[in-house]
């Protein structure tokens, strides 16, 4: 399907790797793929205990001298499908569609993210025209749900004093800076019983744009998790309520699209509820029309249904009122850039419990820290056992390193204007890779992927290809660091 499309070694590795099921945590099945291909190639690929990949070209002979460059991208992808799609992450490939001059799926996230990045490394040990010093290609696992791969990486498993992260999303941009990053895991208690003097109504949330928390949380955008507790406590407000379950979002790093709950009322204010439900619904709906057209909420009563007491259900409303959502601070150097925000991701009844999942941006370590405090506070004031993890620092931007110079001089001549060094609220592995080595030099591009962690993601053609040749200047010109 891709075979056509311009630079068709990176598309056909792209079509290969999208066969390849790959979600975030079951990366599997892609790590014994590249190692096959490796093989195929005779590539040299070592892993590490944490299930990272490293596979290295030799130089091409008059360039044995220039320095080592890493080229860096993740394995996995957010796996998220469109209501109405039948699709098995674990077993099925990703639908691809060419649809004009973008790729996107039908249906699915497309995985461009960081599919794409991962195509270009390979494409780099194979081009036979590629005109490369030594080149070391970094594959890591897990960057998607808390960054465990990088996290797990012990100094030495790469080699490379400079690194060229394939994870940027914006054609024309060179990524020199990112936020630090944290998931923090509240889980109460959620044991349910039977009631037969009570009646279930379901209350389901579908059709918000959602998006990525760290590039489109400053954006006017909804969270289903935050609309589903304004319903349950105007309902709480008007009669005694329990809820039966509470299901909400895709993953740590993604503004929750969608919601189910289902809540028991006292049978005889069954009506009631329903009433007062859709009297909210179609407030809300109004309210939303300019920003989320396409949301749609369903109220419908239910029939039997277990769920926990009301002494649970007031902790779970006040904990998903209290944790907040969206930017808090903004940079005063740069205008429009997040400082620092919170993302309420993710409620999953697991075991017995309830997981409210919350991630936390921060361009400053410090403000990183006082977040996690917060939200540590909030949990534990309603009972809730909370776990810090994944924590990733902030990659603090250096726009005047000899990488960043490099990369922006032949990014720009290949792009025909002067290419923009920025950083960015989303946060990116490089924070990690710091702690291994603080003098590592990095940079970061990528092609425009657009609606990244959603089913409407979608990656432009063209830009692709520009991004293909940008990487090639720059692995030809590393000998100018020498």
């Amino acid at each position: 399907m891709l075979a056509d499309l311009n630079p068709p070694l990176v598309w056909q590795l792209f079509q290969s790797i999208s066969r390849i099921p790959r979600c975030s945590k079951a990366e599997q099945k892609i790590c014994a793929w590249i190692k096959d291909w490796a093989k195929q190639h005779n590539t040299p690929c070592a892993s590490d205990a944490a299930g990272n990949l490293l596979l290295r070209r030799a130089a091409v002979p008059g360039r044995e001298r220039a320095p080592v460059l890493v080229l860096q991208a993740h394995l996995d992808m957010v796996c998220v499908k469109a209501e109405e799609v039948k699709m098995n992450f674990d077993t099925d490939p990703i639908p691809i569609l060419v649809d004009g001059s973008v790729v996107r799926a039908r249906g699915t996230t497309l995985g461009a993210d960081n599919g794409i990045g991962v195509a270009y490394c390979l494409a780099a040990l194979i081009d036979p025209e590629l005109l490369c010093g030594p080149l070391e290609v970094l594959l890591t696992v897990d960057e998607e749900e808390g960054g465990s791969g990088a996290l797990g990486m012990e100094a030495g498993f790469f080699s490379g004093r400079y690194l060229l992260n394939l994870d940027s999303e914006e054609e024309g941009i060179i990524t020199v800076g990112t936020a630090g990053f944290e998931i923090i895991d509240c889980t109460l208690p959620f044991q349910t019983s039977n009631s037969t003097a009570s009646a279930a109504v379901s209350l389901e949330i579908r059709g918000l744009a959602g998006g990525h928390s760290g590039m489109d949380i400053h954006l006017p955008r909804l969270n289903a998790i935050k609309l589903a507790v304004g319903a349950l406590n105007e309902l709480r407000e008007a009669m005694p309520l329990r809820v039966g379950r509470f299901e909400a979002g895709e993953a740590a790093n993604s503004i929750p699209a969608k919601a189910d709950c289902v809540l028991l009322v006292p049978q005889e204010a069954e009506q009631r509820a329903v009433d007062l439900l859709e009297r909210w619904r179609n407030q809300t709906i109004k309210r939303a029309r300019i920003n989320e057209p396409g949301l749609e909420i369903s109220i419908r009563s239910h029939g039997s249904e277990k769920a926990c007491s009301t002494e649970q259900t007031d902790a779970i409303s006040r904990l998903l009122t209290e944790i907040p959502h969206g930017a808090l601070a903004f940079s005063r150097e740069i205008e429009q850039l997040v400082e620092s925000s919170i993302n309420l991701a993710r409620v999953r009844n697991r075991g017995g419990n309830l997981v409210v999942t919350v991630s936390c941006r921060s361009a400053a370590d410090s403000t990183l820290d006082e977040l996690g405090a917060k939200v540590k506070r909030i949990g534990e004031s309603h009972w809730a056992e909370v776990k810090q993890h994944s924590r990733a620092p902030a990659w603090t931007a250096k726009p005047k390193s000899p990488l960043s110079t490099l990369v922006h001089k032949h990014y720009s001549s290949a792009l025909g204007r002067p290419a923009v060094l920025k950083a960015f609220h989303a946060g990116l592995e490089c924070g990690i890779f710091t702690r291994l080595n603080p003098e590592l030099q990095m940079a970061s591009i990528g092609p425009d992927i657009h609606a990244a962690h959603t089913p409407q993601e979608h990656v432009d053609v063209p830009s692709v290809a520009l991004v293909w040749e940008v990487l090639r200047r720059i692995i030809a010109a590393m000998a100018e660091l020498t």
